[in-house]
This record gives structure tokens, C-alpha cells and sequence, in this order.
């Protein structure tokens, strides 16, 4: 039996006392091999509240059914794929030979094509209450409901880092970001970091903050008095995380220089 890869589901308490969860699955479609392929570890910095873990755990609940859901459409749609043009032959043929219309042909592809269809979403429904759906629910939850939170020097740091940037003016804040500092990280804890990156990248798209990033520049080249103008609305409307924005900014740095 291969090894199963090690990664981390990370639990991030913001200074608010509010808990942001990481983890490396990205979407309910790719949960299922995720949660078959890898031993999954929780890491925390402050101990999370028991509630915050409840509503995580009822989250990746959420996302198994509908991995499931999609996982049974990937793996029985040939079958049911045939079954319903059999279906779709069948009844064209009756209604060709047996039932006479004015219409011949149309009619024939009409009822056809509608009682593929209906055969089609039939077996759909079918499979989702079938044994083996029930089954490979029944796993994944089970793999959820083992996976242990651990404290992590790590996450420890990242908190800190967070936090100072929540408390931080708007100029300092923006340094981060345009000139990130680098982060001390030892080696046992690079590939917690590298995971950290990775799935802070699938949570938030920060693509669109690319373009921010740019101005932010160009505005810190003039002078603060005009980066108070510009982006204080911006900043504090909250409309752009730019605290954890720039947290990744410098682990992200980090993490490419020891690669």
C-alpha cells in the first residue's frame, strides 16, 4: 500500500476571536481523493473553541455530500449513459411500429429523447441512496471525525503576524504588502508553511488584489498623505483582507527563497 501524503488543515484565530479555516481540498469535487489519499492533521495556534471545530466539521460534512454526489456522477455516467440511449431506443421503436401518427419521425425522437432523460435522472437518484454512496459517505466522515488539531509553532507565528497587521496603520500595513519582510522558519516547519501558502492561494483569490498591489506602488512612491487618501476607504471597508493579505505577502517570500 503507497504512503499517504501528510497535510494540514490549519485553524487561524483572528484578533477579533473570529476562526478562519484552511484547508487543502479547495472544492467539494476534489474532497473525496483528498480525504482517501492523504492523512490529514489539524494545526492550530490559540486553541480554537469547540464550537468553531463543530461548524468546520459540519462544513467538510456539507462538502462530502456533495463530493459524493459528483464522485457518482463521474464514475456511473457511462452506465447510466447507455442505459438511458437503450431507454431512448426502445421507446422510439415502439411508438415507431406500434403507435401510427401523423407526425412520423418527430414524435418518435420527442418521446424518445424525454424518456432517456427521465431514465437518465432516475439512476441519479438512485445511486445517491444506493449502498455503495452510503458507504463512501460513511468513510469520509469517519476520516473527518479522526483528524486531531495540534498546537504549532508555526501557526503560533503566522497568529502574530496577523495580529500585529490587524493593529497596524494603514502605511504599515501597505509595507508589508509592497516590500515584504521575510519570516524565520525552520526546517521542520517549512512544509506546514508551504501547505499554509498553497491553501491560502485556493480560499481567497488574490489575483484581484494583483492589481491593487500595483497601485499601492506607484501611490508609496509619492507620499503617505496621498496613500491615506487613496486606499484608507479601501482598507477599512474591509472589502480586501489586506491584514492576511500581507501575511501571505511574507511567508509567501519565505517560502520561495528556501525552496
Amino acid at each position: 500500500m503507497a504512503e499517504k501524503d501528510r497535510v494540514f488543515i490549519f485553524h487561524i484565530f483572528r484578533r477579533d476571536g473570529t476562526s478562519l479555516f484552511l484547508n487543502p481540498f479547495g472544492s467539494p469535487g476534489k474532497i473525496v481523493g483528498g480525504l482517501e489519499r492523504s492523512e490529514v492533521e489539524g494545526r492550530y495556534g490559540m486553541e480554537p473553541r469547540v464550537e468553531a471545530l463543530t461548524m468546520f466539521r459540519n462544513e467538510l460534512y456539507r462538502q462530502i455530500e456533495v463530493g459524493v454526489k459528483n464522485w457518482l456522477s463521474d464514475v456511473r455516467f457511462i452506465p447510466k449513459f447507455l442505459i438511458s440511449a437503450l431507454a431512448f431506443v426502445v421507446v422510439y421503436f415502439f411508438m415507431s411500429f406500434v403507435v401510427r401518427d401523423p407526425l412520423p419521425v418527430i414524435d418518435e425522437i420527442a418521446i424518445g429523447l424525454g424518456a432517456g432523460v427521465a431514465v437518465f435522472f432516475l439512476q441519479s437518484r438512485r445511486d445517491i441512496s444506493s449502498k455503495a454512496a452510503t458507504k463512501k459517505r460513511l468513510d469520509l466522515r469517519v476520516i473527518v471525525d479522526r483528524i486531531t488539531f495540534l498546537e504549532s509553532d508555526f501557526v503560533n507565528q503566522v497568529e502574530a503576524a496577523l495580529h500585529r497587521n490587524e493593529t497596524s496603520s494603514i502605511e504599515d500595513v501597505v509595507k508589508q504588502i509592497v516590500e515584504p519582510a521575510r519570516q524565520e522558519l525552520g526546517e521542520d516547519v517549512r512544509e506546514e508553511a508551504a501547505q499554509f501558502i498553497r491553501a491560502l492561494e485556493s480560499r481567497f483569490d488574490f489575483k484581484k488584489l494583483q492589481r491593487e498591489e500595483r497601485m499601492l506602488k506607484r501611490v508609496m512612491s509619492r507620499s503617505p498623505v496621498e496613500l491615506n487618501k487613496n486606499f484608507a476607504r479601501l482598507v477599512e471597508s474591509k472589502k480586501y483582507d489586506f491584514p492576511l493579505y500581507a501575511v501571505y505577502k511574507s511567508f509567501k517570500k519565505t517560502v520561495a527563497n528556501q525552496k
